[in-house]
């Protein structure tokens, strides 16, 4: 069930009400035994004091009662009079979960109210938090990426109060959700602190959401998905008013108001009926946003969030780790000790960061749109790490491998210069390795492409020949890289091991003379449509096509009346999909029936930092 809350390992450091830390560890043992030792010290305590009453004749007995009742009436208040009623209350109930504000201050840690839909609402405890920084500057955080994490693994991710993604969602259809583009990308430009008119107007702008659901092909025993965008045009408008808060204090905020809208259609028709309404109420002190309540889609229906306890605040840089900014217009370069020691006990990470950039165009009408242009923007980070432990003085020569996992590089960037939260699905990882690797398969499949050519040939069948030649350039031509990865997710690494990929010496090292290296690419969303490649033919004129997703998934998709549905093609049409047009399967000769097939698996290797954004 969505939003029962998962209790992780307490941070050593003490925390008060208004800098409140997140939990650094998940599981339900941690919980379990966290709230078991709450219930412990409070029995110890009252021993305690039960034993300094009777041996002390200052302390009368009514006062050690009332102060035993007030202790234990504090315990149960917050976690139930025993373990049962403690995890109830933890971990979700049936009904909506509400604190008094005496509940809501006593909470070590930082939560929040959420309610998807018409689930009940739940106390969900914060899991982790990330900095996003404005140019790269560590100093110069000016928002938190949050996540927080469920009893069942769903993850909700939240930047500014608005939703970035959720993960491992148990409803019947939708399974993700992520944000593909957000009215005003340079929120970190407004801060709340600004004052604003009342009920002021600002510029339509475009919220898109990406959903991950169950496809026309999805069957229990064989699950398949396809990636549906919902895309709104955004009427802002803001006002300020006070708001009371579950912790008992009132806050000015500025509430911003978002009027949901249907996309204007080819003939520039647009609806006057909003579909739904936004809020975000920011506190003019602080700038955070401690409630909101966002549309998801006709599936999902309202999210809506409360702050019931803030959290302000992420640790520093880890201690000998780091990144650097790369100079405009530079390349990586491989790394090499200047004292001569041994290079594999280090790990070069490179990043590049890819983002979109947005303008506002005129239509014929010369009416303002936002329309996305073939230009993209990157910014490439260099990373040093240790990949081994160093040799402590009394064990010379006794250096062990460190654990270095892509979680662990992916959290110190987050520190040192991560502005914006990436598309999750477009993450890709690379080694040089795999690199020398891909060449080869790609050099063999060129090759096949030419004999399949020269058989044309040979049987006489001259366009089918022409067409082969036509797709061996086509493929030549891609942007391809070999990846370890179609798609990451920072959340799904926190929790689950086999999804944070360790950076060991085998993947990485390419001789004894270069310290190993890894490089990460982190792309802004595609667009709405898909990309079409291989041969120039329209799509009608194929009876099916081979698609592959952004998350590697490669489906043969029937395209025509006769031999699908409106609900299969939509395969064909989903934001960053690339669809082969290639030759019929039918029309390839034997030892050739596979290779529309194994194109399409080369399309899972799709440089989305190198190839050119459509418009």
């Amino acid at each position: 069930m969505l939003f029962k809350t998962k209790l992780n390992k307490p941070s050593k450091k003490p925390s008060n009400k208004h800098n409140k830390k997140p939990l650094s560890f998940s599981g339900f043992f941690i919980a379990c035994v966290t709230l078991v030792s709450l219930q412990s010290v409070s029995q110890l305590s009252g021993a305690q004091t039960a034993h300094a009453a009777q041996t002390s004749e200052t302390t009368s007995a009514s006062q050690q009662q009332q102060q035993n009742q007030e202790q234990e009436s504090l315990l149960d208040s917050l976690f139930g009079k025993n373990l049962r009623e403690s995890l109830d209350i933890a971990f979700g109930a049936k009904e909506d979960i509400t604190l008094t504000p005496a509940q809501a201050q006593a909470l070590p840690y930082a939560a929040n109210y959420m309610k998807l839909g018409d689930s009940p609402r739940s106390l969900v405890v914060l899991g982790e938090a990330d900095n996003l920084v404005q140019g790269h500057n560590p100093d110069a955080v000016y928002a938190q990426r949050l996540q927080w994490f469920t009893t069942s693994n769903e993850i909700i991710e939240t930047v500014q109060g608005r939703v970035q993604s959720l993960e491992n969602l148990k409803h019947a259809k939708v399974k993700s959700i992520w944000l593909a583009h957000a009215p005003n990308s340079g929120m970190q430009a407004s801060h709340a602190k600004q004052t604003s008119k009342q009920t002021s107007k600002q510029a339509s702008n475009q919220l898109s959401y990406d959903l991950r659901q169950t496809s026309a092909f999805h069957t229990e025993h064989k699950p398949h998905f396809v990636t549906v965008r919902q895309s709104y045009r955004v009427v802002k408008s803001q006002r300020e008013q006070s708001l009371a808060m579950p912790n008992g204090t009132t806050l000015n905020v500025l509430v911003t108001e978002e009027q949901l809208y249907p996309i204007a259609d080819q003939n520039n028709n647009s609806s006057t009926q909003a579909i739904a309404t936004n809020e975000f109420y920011r506190d003019l002190a602080s700038g955070r946003v401690v409630q909101s309540k966002q549309w998801l889609g006709p599936e999902l229906g309202y999210f809506e969030m409360t702050e019931v306890q803030p959290f302000n605040g992420v640790g520093g840089p880890t201690k000998n780790w780091g990144y650097s900014a790369l100079p405009a217009q530079s390349d990586f370069q491989d790394l090499k000790t200047q004292d001569g020691s041994d290079p594999t006990q280090y790990r070069q990470l490179r990043i590049k960061f890819t983002q979109q950039k947005t303008t506002q165009q005129k239509t014929t009408q010369q009416k303002t749109t936002q329309q996305q242009e073939a230009s993209t923007t990157s910014q490439l980070f260099n990373g040093l790490f240790f990949g081994t432990i160093p040799n402590q003085p009394n064990q010379p020569g006794q250096a062990k491998p460190r654990s270095l996992r892509l979680n662990d590089v992916v959290t110190e960037f987050h520190r040192l210069g991560l502005e914006q939260v990436p598309y999750a699905p477009l993450t890709r990882l690379h080694s040089p390795k795999l690199d020398q690797w891909f060449a080869g398969r790609k050099a063999g499949m060129l090759m096949r492409l030419r004999m399949l050519e020269q058989t044309y040939k040979a049987d006489g069948e001259t366009k089918l020949a022409a067409q082969a030649a036509e797709l061996t350039q086509a493929f030549a031509s891609w942007p391809l890289r070999a990846t370890y990865l179609q798609g990451w997710s920072l959340g799904h690494a926190r929790l689950n091991l086999a999804e944070n990929k360790a950076l060991n010496l085998a993947d990485a090292a390419v001789n004894n003379s270069i310290i190993p290296s890894y490089e990460i690419s982190f792309n802004a969303a595609p667009n709405a449509s898909s990309i079409h490649v291989g041969l120039a033919t329209d799509l009608n004129q194929h009876e099916q096509v081979y698609v592959t997703d952004a998350a590697g998934q490669v489906s043969l998709v029937p395209l025509q009346s006769y031999n699908s549905t409106a609900e299969q093609r939509l395969l064909a049409a989903q934001p960053g999909a690339l669809v082969l047009h290639s030759i019929a399967d039918k029309d390839l000769p034997k030892g050739f029936r596979d290779v529309n097939y194994q194109l399409a698996m080369f399309l899972q290797h799709w440089d989305w930092s190198a190839a050119e954004v459509a418009p």
